[in-house]
């Protein structure tokens, strides 16, 4: 799967340190938020790093990885998409569909959020 990797500066939010469990936190909320605005259904998991994200009944999940911090102080996050591996070609393919739209939706969402710069996508 593709990654979209990224800066975030969460020391903007005064409620948030700079921390990597504080960003992953606090990315993974906004999206759960956020990417309804595109159509799609979102479940916070348990987990502070994960979101499972549907659209028509088929679910994808997303996982926010916050760690390494750059010369400037920030964090750098990555954004993956999880899909089952072993499904017949048809549905593959419109999983793959499905995660090319989530895909545009969150850069969306992150981009108009000043705190998270530098976006990338990884092969």
């Amino acid at each position: 799967m593709r990654t979209l990797q990224f800066s975030a500066n969460c020391q903007s939010h005064s409620q948030i340190d700079n921390s990597s469990d504080a960003a992953q936190q606090y990315v993974t909320t906004l999206l759960s938020e956020k990417l309804s605005n595109f159509g799609f259904q979102t479940d916070l998991e348990k987990q502070a790093s994960k979101v499972e994200v549907r659209l028509d009944d088929h679910p994808v999940a997303i996982s926010v990885i916050c760690d390494q911090v750059d010369d400037q102080g920030h964090l750098l996050c990555r954004i993956n998409a999880h899909a089952e591996e072993e499904q017949p070609w048809f549905k593959k393919i419109e999983t793959q569909s499905m995660i090319k739209q989530l895909a545009s939706a969150v850069e969306n969402t992150l981009k108009d959020d000043a705190t998270f710069s530098e976006f990338e996508w990884k092969a």
